[in-house]
């Protein structure tokens, strides 16, 4: 009991993929319905229902009972059918009466009135849709119902093995920040070495102000300092994780997390000059789209 317990915790907490797939059918009295539920990609919730012409009184019910299930993506809803109930109609009344007819003109002509002459005339038998009874639309909805769970169970499975790659990637995400943060406090000294060496290079023999050098290596150094976007690129990481557990449609906040992050790392590339940053700068980028393209797939 604990297990299973555990189990549908587990479940509930993984992020949801929007692509999956379900199918329900029941047997009836009149015949056989089918239901498939397919959905996609979308960047709203779209619902499309497909039914034949005696269930259409169902369809604001059927788009109830995605819209209690999905907040995200394009979703659509097949129902079909299978009569077992004959599919057409005999108009005997009409079929004596051409028979009638035909034969007073058959025994003028002294020839004979064979089926397909009656056939022939036309409206003796007639196609008609399966009326199916009002009463056995909860039945109907609930072999929906059926289908519904099916695709959302499909979409938990897909979006458990994106959450553990994103996980993976947001990770290496992390790694990254923490190799810039171990630099960062090397900026000055790279600074102080770079100024001093161009005033060495520059120098006309004049002696250098060492109160003068340092107040200009300290206005450097705060242009270049990257801590406050440190700060804040470990903050969005772990809302990011966090989106990862809440089981909850995430997917545009973890496109705005991104959007944050990618201003971050932006300000990082420009202020530092230090080529190590640079480079994992550039790397940083590199994966985030990654996760960006992952994401697209998350409700």
């Amino acid at each position: 009991m604990g297990q299973k317990m555990a189990k549908r915790k587990e479940n509930q907490d993984a992020v949801l993929s929007m692509t999956g797939y379900g199918r329900g059918a029941g047997e009836f009295p009149w015949g056989r319905v089918t239901v498939e539920v397919r959905s996609l990609n979308h960047r709203y919730l779209e619902i499309a229902v497909r039914s034949p012409k005696g269930i259409l009184f169902l369809e604001p019910e059927v788009r109830r009972l995605v819209r209690d299930r999905v907040s995200r993506g394009k979703v659509e809803v097949f129902l079909s059918f299978e009569s077992t109930a004959p599919d057409f109609r005999i108009d005997r009344k009409r079929a004596g009466e051409v028979a009638e007819g035909l034969a007073e003109v058959a025994s003028m002509l002294g020839d004979t009135v064979r089926l397909e002459h009656i056939l022939a005339v036309g409206e003796i038998i007639n196609t008609r849709e399966t009326e199916i009874p009002e009463d056995m639309g909860q039945a109907i909805l609930d072999t929906v119902a059926e289908a519904l769970e099916r695709m959302l169970a499909h979409r938990r499975t897909e979006g458990q093995a994106l959450g553990s790659d994103l996980a993976s990637r947001v990770g290496e995400l992390e790694g990254k920040v923490s190799r810039i943060e171990g630099i960062a406090p090397q900026v000055p000294d790279r600074i102080r070495r770079q100024l001093e060496s161009f005033l060495e290079s520059v120098n006309t023999g004049s002696q250098i102000d060492p109160q003068r050098l340092e107040a200009e290596i300290a206005i450097l150094a705060q242009k270049s300092d990257v801590t406050e976007e440190i700060t804040r690129l470990k903050t969005h990481l772990a809302a990011f994780r966090m989106a990862l557990s809440s089981g909850s449609a995430v997917g545009r906040r973890m496109d705005f997390l991104l959007q944050e992050m990618q201003r971050e790392i932006n300000t990082i590339g420009s202020k530092s000059s230090h080529p190590e940053i640079s480079g994992i700068v550039v790397d940083f980028k590199t994966d985030m789209e990654k996760v960006r393209e992952q994401i697209q797939n998350i409700e």
